[in-house]
């Protein structure tokens, strides 16, 4: 039997570079590997900077999307 992980939810609207990306830090370290994280937020600087550290850590950016000034980044944990 397969274990299904929960998707994590984390909104970072409102919030100043660099904020956004050590609350993904923080969230990301709480989760298990393989485990879903589904970040909101504004502004194309923080999308950016979201999706480089990501990578740059190893984690998986599964899906990014966009919508005026919003974003939604799905990012899957690695160790």
């Amino acid at each position: 039997m397969t274990k299904t992980l929960s998707i994590e939810k984390l909104d970072v609207k409102g919030k100043m570079c660099p904020m956004p990306v050590a609350f993904t830090k923080r969230k990301l370290a709480e989760m298990v590997e393989g485990q879903l994280l589904e970040v909101t937020g504004e502004g194309e600087l923080e999308c950016d900077n979201i999706r480089r550290w990501a990578k740059n850590n190893g984690h998986e950016v599964v899906k990014t999307s966009k919508s005026g000034s919003e974003f939604k980044l799905l990012i899957r944990k690695q160790e």
